[in-house]
């Protein structure tokens, strides 16, 4: 740590907290390194979407990259367990607990990935939900940090301070105990659960004795962050009109939200003013110590070197004879014979003895064949001219340059599986543009006819990975991923994902929006 008043922020939130945060990453790392810190956590509210250009900025710029999540957590409410499937409106944290996560590890930052994930395919209400169940599932190689106001320890001791009723402290006793035993300390010895101290905010300052009290009677490690929201003390007044925006309120409504004016990314010396010297037992300079302790142990690698083309072994099969007279040659029954002695099948390094280069080769000559009947199927045996079969070996020439022949295979795999069984499918966009994918029967709109170009697909120039969109009928869409899954993914190894989609509000919402809680006509 760079600074003679080491500190790092490890509750932060970017403009991946889509209306929340208003920290740009580029302009967040260079802040951070600029006030003298060489760490920082990226903790987006419930969900993951930052992490990977958070990480290639911070690494750019010479920061360590912490990742991590402010996850939404079901409630335990009225004797029922924390459970993210129920979807039941009680008035108590329906959207979830905060609870800031961590990656110690790679499998910490797995773990996140595992829990993020089910959290949004089956824990959504209002928000993306975990529950103490996948907690206790996806817990290892992961650090807990549980206290700020929006935490379920922090609902029990907000209730305590007002009521001074015992029933409250010892729900959160309880709370603790639970986060301490699950988030237990690892191999190491080194603690994984942390209580949290903020200073921003009355009602934080009302329950932060309570919280140290806490600390201390569980024997607890204490740690402190600021919860930030925007870059600068100046940024607030443009992120309040975000908070507007999310909200539906206009910036003169006087009863609605209000951030508080600290939450930016503080500098060490700022920071050491609020908790060096406060808390009885020295728990402000512990809090602050902690937040070093923590950035010195989490160590995520995420390697965005590699090309991760799918693998996949092709079997043949005879030829089988039809019954009756054969289908013409170019016909669609043809076609189909001929694709019918191919299977794809995933490659098993434990099982099969092929080398990259053997599988490579293989895809590579399988779907040449492939793309030469469906020249025949397309074009007809007389149909296709000197241009036509020219663009086709160019594709296939940079396709097995770029290691793209199993994934076009892939494709097609599937695909021919939906049209089996009945259910409309069709790539759309950059994809259409390739005769390969014209030939395999991915789209139907021929390259060569329509001027249409490879290279918005893919050149021998472009580095990127190309991706092939495809439509699939909604009422057959989950079958074909769940053959895709089975297929693909038989071991639970995590092979098969679906592509993410997040909103983000760009320039023309922007106006829009900013217009609407100024109170501005959009046409002025």
């Amino acid at each position: 740590m760079s600074s003679s008043q080491p500190f790092v922020h490890l509750h932060l939130h970017t403009q991946y907290s889509l209306l929340d945060g208003a920290n740009r990453i580029k302009d967040l790392v260079s802040r951070v390194k600029q006030l003298g810190m060489d760490a920082v956590a990226v903790t987006d509210h419930g969900n993951l979407f930052g992490a990977v250009d958070f990480f290639r900025q911070a690494k750019a710029a010479e920061v360590k990259p912490i990742l991590g999540i402010e996850a939404y957590v079901a409630p335990d409410v009225n004797g029922r367990v924390s459970d993210r499937t129920a979807r039941v409106r009680t008035g108590v944290a329906d959207g979830g607990f905060h609870l800031v996560l961590l990656a110690e590890n790679e499998t910490g930052w797995g773990h996140l990935i595992q829990l993020s994930s089910d959290s949004y395919q089956n824990g959504f209400y209002y928000k993306p939900r975990m529950d103490k169940t996948t907690l206790e599932q996806w817990n290892g190689g992961l650090i807990a940090i549980n206290g700020h106001l929006g935490s379920s320890i922090a609902y029990h001791l907000r209730n305590y301070e007002q009521s001074g009723e015992d029933q409250h402290w010892q729900l959160a006793v309880k709370e603790a105990q639970w986060h301490a035993e699950v988030f237990a300390p690892n191999e190491q010895g080194e603690p994984c659960f942390y209580i949290e101290l903020q200073r921003h905010i009355d009602e934080q300052e009302a329950i932060n004795p309570h919280l140290i009290r806490l600390a201390r009677e569980l024997e607890l490690p204490l740690v402190c962050d600021n919860d930030s929201h925007f870059l600068d003390a100046d940024d607030w007044d443009s992120h309040d009109s975000l908070v507007c925006i999310s909200t539906g309120k206009i910036k003169d409504d006087p009863e609605r939200l209000k951030y508080p004016a600290d939450l930016y990314v503080k500098s060490p010396q700022e920071m050491y003013e609020l908790f060096s010297g406060y808390g009885d037992g020295g728990a402000g300079d512990e809090a602050l110590a902690n937040t070093v302790k923590i950035a010195e142990r989490c160590n995520v690698e995420i390697d965005l070197t590699q090309n991760h083309a799918p693998v996949v072994k092709i079997i043949r099969h005879d030829a089988v004879e039809p019954e009756g007279d054969p289908p013409a040659i170019g016909s669609s029954a043809w076609l189909q014979a001929f694709c019918a002695r191919f299977e794809l099948v995933p490659f098993d390094a434990s099982r099969d003895s092929d080398s990259p280069e053997e599988l490579e080769k293989e895809c590579d000559d399988t779907l040449r064949e492939l793309s030469e009947a469906g020249l025949i199927w397309r074009y007809g045996e007389d149909g296709i001219t000197e241009e036509i079969q020219a663009r086709l070996d160019r594709e296939l020439g940079i396709l097995s340059a770029k290691s793209i022949s199993s994934y076009f295979l892939i494709c097609w795999d599937f695909v021919n599986e939906a049209r089996r069984r009945g259910i409309p499918a069709n790539a759309r966009g950059s994809g259409v543009g390739t005769m390969v994918g014209y030939c395999l029967g991915l789209s139907n709109a021929c390259p060569v006819h329509y001027g249409l170009l490879f290279e918005r697909f893919t050149d021998p120039d472009r580095k990127e990975y190309p991706d092939i969109d495809i439509d699939i009928c909604q009422d057959g869409r989950a079958e074909i991923i769940d053959y895709v899954r089975e297929k693909y993914d038989g071991d639970g190894a995590g092979t098969v994902a679906q592509i993410i989609t997040f909103n983000m509000l760009k320039a023309k919402a922007v106006i829009r929006d900013v217009g609407r809680v100024m109170n501005i006509p959009l046409s002025e």
